[in-house]
């Protein structure tokens, strides 16, 4: 699964013209569109606190499912 976020992540840095040689010098609106995707992801996987949503896939299941 790490693969996949990790592959995810790279994807959503390339799509945004990001990479490690060049974010010194990429815009404030770039980087937090990048901050929030992987902020969004991480929370997704209960690694950070998110925003809540009903019905979300990440949400503990009710018991007896």
């Amino acid at each position: 699964m790490h693969e996949l976020l990790a592959l995810y992540l790279a994807r959503q840095a390339r799509t945004l013209g990001l990479d490690a040689q060049n974010v010194e010098d990429a815009d404030l609106e770039t980087l937090r569109t990048f901050a929030r995707a992987v902020l969004d992801e991480l929370a997704a996987l209960g690694l950070v606190a998110g925003e809540e949503e009903v019905g979300c896939w990440a949400a503990p299941r009710p018991a007896g499912h």
